[in-house]
């Protein structure tokens, strides 16, 4: 058949279409921030555990029997005070707001509890700058306190 203004070649209309999508993308699944944000919430789990050290306490965030983060944690009922002493979270869930989540329980658990935070490192000073909590000055949960 003779090549025409109208007319193009099947073959050449076909590859002039574009794909909208990649091939071999799978269909409805979630990627990236926030696929993270939603599992970090929807399926991490908040257990409460004894940390190594004899005072302190520990929440530990558990995805499938594995722990993707940890927030440690003192607290002087008699004084209402509470100091939160380290935060870690795995790397491919950091910015996921686990740590948020993580403090937010915490302070759902304690409600009268006035909390600080010695955090030292960059992103975990964050998470305290953002859940306005202040910078404690010593180790110690409150005045009453050994050590």
């Amino acid at each position: 058949m003779p090549e025409t203004r109208e007319w193009v070649p099947q073959s050449l209309a076909r590859a002039i279409q574009r794909r909208r999508t990649p091939r071999h993308a799978r269909a409805g699944r979630r990627r990236g921030r926030l696929h993270r944000r939603i599992l970090a919430y929807r399926d991490v789990e908040i257990i409460h555990a004894p940390a190594p050290v004899a005072e302190a306490h520990s929440l530990l965030l558990v995805y499938t029997r594995r722990v993707v983060g940890q927030l440690t944690y003192e607290v002087c009922e008699q004084c209402a005070s509470g100091l939160i002493t380290e935060i870690q979270v795995t790397a491919p869930l950091r910015d996921s707001g686990l740590g948020t989540r993580a403090v937010s329980h915490l302070r759902a658990c304690y409600p009268d509890v006035a909390w600080r935070s010695c955090l030292t490192q960059r992103m975990t000073r964050d998470l305290a700058h953002r859940m306005r909590m202040p910078q404690a000055r010593t180790r110690r949960t409150c005045a009453h306190a050994q050590g």
